[in-house]
């Protein structure tokens, strides 16, 4: 018998995460080009909702200010959506390779401080907040678009990758360094290994 947690939640809290498993859902059966429009909105309106982080030299939480500014618009912009002026200035992130840009979103995406975001990030915005917030392995929205224009190998290095493998083992599906819905269910079993019958 298992227990299910979410009945032991606060209404709101149960409701969000709702909310979420849908739009995780809804995102990631978006192509490329509205997945990134997807995100950059996410970006945008945040930064436009927090005065620390109105512009690229404001001052504030550094990691948070450049996933909004930098890592989230490069990912966008790599999935086709244009730009808007000071959006990924960083030249060393647009110009990085696959592994190169694997590697530094992994780092971005696990320093960014969620507690002060949840402060400064006003209530209205809490969902899209969330959606960054969003672990890896309960289909982050950056990763799942990061998988799509740098797609992780079999035994890719990168901290997304080895968390995911190592998720994806746990919840007794085979590993994988991408997400896809199917890791939030339990696996199917295998017909090979069910017990014969007996008579």
């Amino acid at each position: 018998m298992t227990l299910d947690f979410s009945r032991l939640l606060p209404p709101e809290v149960a409701a969000r995460l709702e909310r979420s498993k849908v739009r995780v859902d809804r995102l990631y059966g978006l192509p490329d080009r509205w997945l990134g429009r997807e995100l950059a909105g996410i970006a945008r309106r945040i930064r436009a909702s927090v005065p620390e982080f109105a512009s690229p030299a404001s001052e504030g939480d550094g990691y948070s200010k450049h996933v909004l500014w930098d890592v989230v618009p490069e990912i966008a912009r790599r999935l086709g959506e244009p730009l808007l002026p000071n959006e990924s200035s960083d030249a060393g992130l647009r110009r990085a390779g696959e592994a190169e840009l694997r590697r530094d979103v992994s780092n971005c995406m696990y320093n960014l401080s969620s507690i002060r975001l949840m402060q400064v990030v006003p209530e209205e915005l809490q969902d899209d907040l969330h959606m960054l917030l969003l672990d890896a392995a309960n289909g982050n929205p950056v990763v799942v678009a990061l998988d799509r224009i740098a797609p992780p190998g079999p035994d890719a290095d990168d901290r997304l990758a080895r968390h995911l493998r190592e998720v994806s083992r746990a919840r007794g599906h085979v590993p994988t360094s991408s997400w896809n819905p199917d890791l939030q269910h339990p696996p199917e079993p295998d017909p090979s290994t069910a017990p014969s019958p007996r008579f």
